[in-house]
Order: C-alpha cells, then sequence, then structure tokens
C-alpha cells in the first residue's frame, strides 16, 4: 500500500473517529462560507434582466411621446382628445398611441389619507405590459375601480374589494388589485384609468389661481406610448410643434441609487474583492484551528514517525483531514446557504424594493466558494503541519516542543506582511480603492497576531498583581502563545472587518447628513395649504397629529390687484413678499404673519424682550443672519401680477429685524416672521387663500398613522389637491448604520463564542496538566470551568485589542479612499460590540469548560 494512500486512510479514520473535534472544524468553517453562499445568491437572484428594468419605464412601447405645451393649453382631458389628430399633423401620418395620466393622486380610507401618486393607463393593452406588476386581483377597467400599492394598502388596512377615496372626488371607487413597480416596489401609488387621474388629480395652476411655493406641487402630466418606431425625420417634424420622442433604450440604469451608501463599483471588483476577503478569513480561522490540531496530535505523530512513515507522510495525514472537513463542510454550505437564500429572499426583496424572480444561482461565483472551500482548509493545514517533522521523541514524550521553527525565516515572513500590509493600505487610500485598503488591514492584522505571539511569552511573570483567575489565565495565556495568538487573530481580522464597514458607514452617513436638507426640525410636521381651512379643522389636525401645539400661520402679500384676471374669475392669489437676499435658488423667503403667542413653539424657546419689542414696534424675526445684514430686512413683492410677458413693477419695504438664531438650512420652513403690526408697516395683508401649519416635534415621534390622520383632516375640509403635509423624519442613513451597528455586533459575538468553544474543547490536551493540577489542589470543577471562560473571554479580549489598532491605523486610509469624513458613533458601536463578544466568549468557554473537567474526571 503506498505512502499516499495509507495517509488517506489515516486521515478519513482521524475524521470519524474524532467526530467532535471534525464537527467543531467543519463549524468553523461552515459558518462564513454559508454566509458567502447565501450572499452571492441572494446578488445573483437580485440582478433584474435589463428586459425588466427597461418595460418598467416603457412597457412595450418603441417610443414615449410628450407634448407639455399642448397639455397645458388644452387642459388633460382635452389633450388626450386631441393628441391623435394633434400627432398625425405633426407627423404627416397616423401613429398609434395610448396616453397615460400622471400626477399626484391621495387615498383616502377609514379616516387616514395617504399621499401616493396615480397612474393613469390601461394596463391590459400590450402596450404597457411589464409596466406595472400585479401581486394581487387584477388591473383596473373601468373609472370606478383602483389598484393600489402594498404601501398604500399597509398604510389604508385596506385588502382587494374595499373601497377608497381618490383625489378631489366625494365618490368610492372599488380597489380591484395590488400592484408593484418591478424595480421599486416601496413607491406609494395608486393605479387608475387614465380618464379617473385625469378628472381626480388637481390640474395645473393657472395665473391666479395657485401659490408660489405651492405651484407646481400639484400639476398633471401625460405621456403617449406608442408600439410604432418613429424615425430622425419624423421626430424632427414632430418637434416642431412641440413633440418630443424619447426612443427606447436597450439599457436603463438601476431605479435609483439615492438611498446606496456604498460607491457603486463594477460587480467584477466586488466580487474578487469579497473572494480575497472570504479567503483571507477561511485561511485564518482553519490554520489557527489546526495549529492547535497538530500540537494535540504530537503523540500520535511521534508513533508513525518511530513506524517509518516520513515526514511527508506525516505533513499528509494533517492535509488530508483538512481536505475531509473542507469537502464536508463546503457540500453543508452548498446546501444550506442556497436554502437560506430561497428563505431570505422575500424579505431581501422588500428590503431592496424590488420583485425578484425565482432563486439564479451565480454559477462563477458559487464554483469558486466551493473550490475556495475544499482547497483552503487543506491548505491551512498543509501550513499548520510543517513543524510535524521535527523532534520524534519529544513528541513520544508529550511535550510541547514538537515543533521547531526557523526564527529567521519567521522574522522575514513577519516584516513582510507587516510592509505589505502598510503599502497596501498607503496605496488604497490613495488610489481611492477601498477594497485594497481592507486587503492590506488584514495582511497587517496577520503580521501583528505573528508579533503578539512573540511577545506574549515574556508577558507570563507581569501578571502578578492580578487576581487569582485572571492571573492563571493571563500565565494559561503566555504559555500557549502560539495558539492565543492565532486564535486571537481571526477575532482580530473580524473585529477589523467589522469596525472598517462602521467608520465606512459612519463617515458615508455623516456625508449624507451634510448634503441632506431637511423640511423643517427633526421630528415636526409642517404643512401648507392654498385653500383656508376651517379653525374647527385646525383644531382636528393638531387633534389628529398628537399635540395642541399646532402653529397657524399665513402668506403676507401686496394689496390685491385691481385689474381682473385673465378669465375675468376672482384673484386667489396675486403675489407674496419675500426678501430680496435669496438663502438658495429652490428656496422662496417668504414672510409668515404670526401671533405673538405662537413664538415660543415656532423658536422652541421664550421669545427674548427685544425680539417682543421689535415685533410690537413692526419689526421682523429672521431666522438666519444672512437675510438682515445690518439690523434690516428687505423686502420685495409685485406691484401687480404678470398675466403675460414683461415684468411687474416691484414694491420695496425695508423693515428693522431682530436675528433669531444664525442660520437656518431648512427646505420649506419659513425664515422671516412678522405680526400685524409688522404687516401695516409693510402696506400688506394676510392671503386669504394661503395657509401654513407648523407642529414641533411632540413627546413623541408622529406615527404614520397619525400623519395619514391629520391629511385626511385637512383633506375632507378643502379637498385633496390643495395641501401638502411632511413629517421629517431624516435621511435612511442613519437606520442603516444602526442596522448594520447590529449586525456587526451579533456576527462578531456569534463568531467569538464558535471560537471561544473551539479553543478550550481542541486545547484541552495543552490545558489537562494546568486543570489537573488545580483539582489535585482542591480546586472545584465550577472553579475549573469558570477558568476556562476566563481564558477564552482573555484570547478574545487580545484579539479585539488587536483588531481595534488595527482598525485605528487603517480607518484613516479607508475614509480617504471614500473621501469622506470621521464620526464617532462607529466606534461607539464598535467598541459595545466588542464588549458583548468577550463576554459572549466568557460563556462559550465557561460551556465548553464543563466538556473539560468531564474528561479530567474520565482520565483518571
Amino acid at each position: 500500500m503506498s505512502a499516499r494512500r495509507i495517509a488517506f486512510r489515516i486521515a478519513l479514520r482521524r475524521v470519524r473517529h474524532d467526530r467532535r473535534r471534525t464537527l467543531g472544524l467543519t463549524a468553523a468553517l461552515l459558518i462564513p462560507l454559508t454566509l458567502a453562499v447565501a450572499l452571492v445568491t441572494l446578488r445573483a437572484t437580485g440582478e433584474l434582466p435589463q428586459d425588466i428594468r427597461v418595460a418598467a419605464a416603457f412597457g412595450q412601447s418603441a417610443n414615449v411621446l410628450r407634448n407639455h405645451d399642448l397639455v397645458s393649453e388644452q387642459g388633460v382631458e382635452q389633450a388626450m382628445a386631441g393628441a391623435p389628430g394633434a400627432l398625425a399633423k405633426a407627423a404627416g401620418k397616423d401613429i398609434e398611441v395610448h396616453a397615460e395620466v400622471d400626477g399626484r393622486l391621495p387615498v383616502s380610507s377609514g379616516g387616514l389619507q395617504v399621499d401616493s401618486f396615480g397612474y393613469g393607463l390601461e394596463l391590459d393593452r400590450p402596450v404597457h405590459r411589464g409596466r406595472f406588476a400585479m401581486t394581487g386581483g387584477r388591473a383596473p377597467r373601468a373609472e370606478h375601480e383602483v389598484a393600489l400599492s402594498s404601501a398604500v394598502a399597509e398604510r389604508l388596512r385596506t385588502e382587494v374589494g374595499d373601497r377608497v377615496r381618490l383625489g378631489k372626488g366625494k365618490t368610492d371607487v372599488e380597489v380591484t388589485g395590488i400592484a408593484a413597480i418591478p424595480t421599486d416596489t416601496l413607491r406609494k401609488f395608486v393605479l387608475a384609468t387614465p380618464l379617473t387621474v385625469a378628472r381626480e388629480a388637481p390640474s395645473p395652476s393657472s395665473a391666479g389661481q395657485g401659490g408660489s411655493v405651492a405651484g407646481g406641487q400639484n400639476s398633471t402630466s401625460v405621456v403617449w406610448f406608442t408600439p410604432n418606431a418613429i424615425t430622425p425625420e419624423t421626430a424632427k417634424a414632430m418637434a416642431e410643434s412641440g413633440w418630443r420622442s424619447e426612443p427606447r433604450p436597450d439599457s436603463v440604469a438601476d431605479s435609483d441609487n439615492s438611498g446606496t451608501l456604498l460607491p457603486q463599483e463594477s460587480a467584477s471588483a466586488w466580487i474578487l474583492g469579497l473572494v480575497v476577503l472570504v479567503l483571507g478569513e477561511l485561511g485564518l480561522v482553519m490554520g489557527a484551528v489546526y495549529a492547535i490540531v497538530v500540537r494535540g496530535n504530537r503523540r500520535e505523530l511521534g508513533l508513525l514517525a518511530a513506524a517509518g512513515a516520513g515526514p511527508k507522510t506525516r505533513r499528509s495525514v494533517i492535509t488530508h483531514q483538512g481536505f475531509f472537513v473542507g469537502l464536508i463542510a463546503t457540500a453543508l454550505a452548498m446546501a444550506i446557504g442556497v436554502g437560506a437564500a430561497w428563505l431570505l429572499r422575500p424579505w431581501a426583496a422588500e428590503r431592496s424594493g424590488e420583485i425578484w424572480g425565482t432563486l439564479r444561482l451565480d454559477t462563477t461565483a458559487t464554483a469558486v466558494l466551493a473550490v475556495l472551500g475544499i482547497v483552503t482548509p487543506a491548505i491551512a493545514a498543509r501550513i499548520a503541519a510543517r513543524g510535524v517533522g521535527g523532534d520524534v521523541v519529544a513528541a513520544l514524550r508529550d511535550q510541547a516542543h514538537f515543533e521547531t521553527g526557523t526564527p529567521r525565516r519567521g522574522q522575514v515572513l513577519l516584516g513582510s506582511l507587516l510592509t505589505c500590509g502598510l503599502l497596501l493600505i498607503t496605496a488604497g487610500g490613495a488610489l481611492k480603492a477601498a477594497f485594497t485598503v481592507m486587503i492590506g488591514g488584514l495582511a497587517l492584522v496577520i503580521g501583528t497576531g505573528m508579533l503578539v505571539a512573540r511577545i506574549l511569552p515574556s508577558t507570563g511573570n507581569r501578571a502578578d498583581g492580578f487576581p487569582l483567575m485572571q492571573r492563571i489565565g493571563a500565565r494559561l495565556l503566555a504559555r500557549s502563545a502560539s495558539r492565543s495568538a492565532t486564535m486571537g487573530t481571526v477575532v482580530a481580522s473580524l473585529t477589523v472587518l467589522a469596525g472598517l464597514v462602521l467608520a465606512a458607514m459612519g463617515g458615508l452617513t455623516a456625508e449624507v447628513g451634510k448634503t441632506y436638507r431637511p423640511n423643517s426640525p427633526e421630528g415636526s410636521a409642517f404643512a401648507y395649504a392654498t385653500k383656508m381651512p376651517q379653525t374647527s379643522t385646525v383644531a382636528a389636525m393638531a387633534d389628529a397629529l398628537g399635540s395642541d401645539r399646532l402653529v397657524f400661520m399665513t402668506l403676507a402679500a401686496p394689496p390685491v390687484p385691481r385689474t381682473p384676471t385673465p378669465d375675468g374669475s376672482p384673484w386667489t392669489f396675486w403675489g407674496e413678499f419675500q426678501t430680496t437676499t435669496q438663502l438658495s435658488e429652490d428656496r422662496p423667503t417668504s414672510v409668515m404673519v404670526v401671533k405673538e403667542a405662537d413664538l415660543p413653539a415656532l423658536l422652541d424657546r421664550a421669545a427674548t424682550a427685544e425680539e417682543t419689542r421689535t415685533l410690537a414696534a413692526g419689526g421682523a424675526i429672521v431666522m438666519d443672519k444672512r437675510l438682515a445684514p445690518g439690523g434690516k430686512v428687505a423686502l420685495t413683492a409685485p406691484e401687480s401680477p404678470v398675466t403675460g410677458a414683461g415684468q411687474p413693477q416691484m414694491l420695496q419695504v425695508s423693515l428693522d429685524a431682530v436675528v433669531s438664531q444664525s442660520r437656518s438650512d431648512y427646505r420649506s420652513f419659513p425664515a422671516v416672521y412678522v405680526t400685524t403690526a409688522g404687516l401695516k408697516a409693510m402696506g400688506g395683508i394676510e392671503q386669504p387663500n394661503s395657509a401654513y401649519f407648523y407642529l414641533p416635534k411632540p413627546a413623541g415621534s408622529i406615527s404614520t398613522e397619525q400623519e395619514d390622520r391629520a391629511r385626511e383632516v385637512l383633506a375632507s375640509d378643502i379637498g385633496s389637491g390643495y395641501f401638502t403635509l411632511e413629517v421629517e423624519r431624516g435621511p435612511v442613513a442613519a437606520e442603516v448604520l444602526r442596522s448594520t451597528t447590529v449586525g456587526s455586533a451579533v456576527a462578531l459575538m456569534l463568531v467569538a463564542a464558535t471560537l471561544a468553544f473551539l479553543t478550550v474543547a481542541l486545547a484541552t490536551q495543552e490545558m489537562r496538566p494546568d486543570l489537573s493540577a488545580l483539582a489535585a489542589a482542591g480546586a472545584d470543577r465550577r472553579f475549573r470551568s469558570l477558568l476556562t471562560g476566563v481564558y477564552a473571554g482573555q484570547v478574545t479580549l487580545l484579539g479585539v485589542g488587536m483588531g481595534m489598532v488595527v482598525t485605528a491605523a487603517v480607518t484613516p486610509a479607508l475614509l480617504a479612499a471614500l473621501e469622506v469624513g470621521w464620526s464617532l458613533w462607529p466606534w461607539l458601536g464598535l467598541a459595545g460590540a466588542s464588549a458583548g463578544a468577550v463576554a459572549a466568549a466568557v460563556l462559550a468557554g465557561w460551556i465548553g469548560g464543563s466538556r473539560v473537567t468531564t474528561l479530567l474526571r474520565a482520565v483518571r
């Protein structure tokens, strides 16, 4: 029988005989490999084909046509009726078109109203196939039928067959189905026929019929889908009549990456980086574990050497054990990972806001992971078995110095790892390559672990001042420096990866916070309406929002124009006072008329004597010092509204002002306030059809149900198309950071506990003399079990400390690669996760230590 076959059979017998060890080694490899398989499978399943993405935007049309001038001149319904004729006249031939009417279309039911978007189209037509997916029921086919998105249906608590009310309508319509956009299932919308949306959604404002702040918010648009191909010559002829043609593309970009925190890099770069990180992590785990296995099998390997087996054969025994464990773990990981991906697919699709199809495997990435799962433990075992060709007599005596090292080679490897790690970190930071930085950090962790392994033996005598339990654990740590350092290195590598992810998320979250412009102060509600509600409605809206601090404001406007509107109807809006200094292009700085009693709610504090005195004297309070240079705020308003071409004459007014705060960066929250005294000094009046409401952050947060209830209260009085209500809940990046922190903490504690259990279980042979001595000295079982827990906790603490140091060294380069700033919160999260990992390791070590004491009794 050949030596290779002998080694193969011995390794197979050891794997079958030492079932607990095999189970532990398989678990160490199974956890990260299963996660990798599940993530790769979910990623492949979540990649929507381009034909689905194109169909979600264009259906099956060859071109999408728009004519804004036609819609604004004739109105939505007339434009829909006259479009075929106008298009045929412009193109010189008949073109088949099918209209889709889009606009804001709130939905009400059961005292709640959801501010949704309306899509009016005949979904059963072939040209619209793929625009929406019906997840329940059927598409609407008549004017009294609608389909709701799942987000709207959940907030209104409605199902197929229920009745709801649309927009400004007073009659109920039937819900015939639940619909979704394949690329954005989180959007709030309602499907109806084109005529239904045209009638129920607000129409574009005309002169004298809308306010500047609310203007453009409620406009309805029409697009026409055509299955006919349009040549460039025809498109050019159509453009002369205001028609714009958009041909069907071959591909479209992802639906919306605004909420994505990580930069969009190529898929191959992400896969390569993940493969390298998984390879490094698996190598660390298996290398650490097999280093313990080799030391635990000293006597057995010595017997093989005495029987004539050469170093190569003895190394093959360990290598084949790694191969068998990798084969078992990989097979289980493939089955469990794919099963987990199947179970997680609905949840992941919901979180991503897309409709995923059946489970799909990424054959290339899965094959690479399979090869890594089998080969990596074999390579790690081979490296760990390099010392089995050492002192055979020492091995037969079961002495610890069986492995003989080469100090010079170890020093070269240590220097190489530290140097390469620093170079990769520096290069990654300079080249803006985040994965290069992370790979360099992993190399730096390994080098740091080797350095710690050289330092640990000299620390045993420095623990004399510790309590007994900690002193014994520290001496065990120093005595088994190689084992402690290798297991600590694994914990350190996970700590570094978690720390870098948290640091990146924290920096990216901070960047989102810098660019994000809130609508109003955090947790508050702000609304404006182009119709004046009744006093009872304002009180009911405050009650729905759960507070009695609702502030009512009106818009300061110039006197009513003496000239009539172009159509002879009464003026409902003719202009407003604004500051001549603008804070930004998209933020009008209107002047609000408030009551002095409402100042504490607006300012979030009591008004000062100077502020009260200024308002009483006809002055203004400004919330941004840029608006009142020199203590004066300059205001302007049109002397007469613009109804055609030309510029109106402007009124110019200057008021004394007191600066209440230095800066205001809100999108809609007013920045200039006057009382009736200031309005009189301006020579203006209160705009009779513009109402503004502000609710400071209540004691508890405003729920979506309260928001929907307040919206329905306001809509029942003035109608759905005449107001906007928003609750400021901030960017979603903070929620992503919190979930990432929790996930990293759970992963860190899980792996730390697993490694702690393996450390104790596989190190029984080396710890047995110490525990036997303690038992002979009278230490009970509880004390010995607790000692193993303390030792496991110290190993984990060593790894966490190494990881924190390396994370602190690598983080600046990673933040430079991502071009983001530093944040404190990720470090607090990492510290909490690290503390939890140490606690979990102590508990796992204590549980595993009970097995050690049982073995001691069996030995006796």
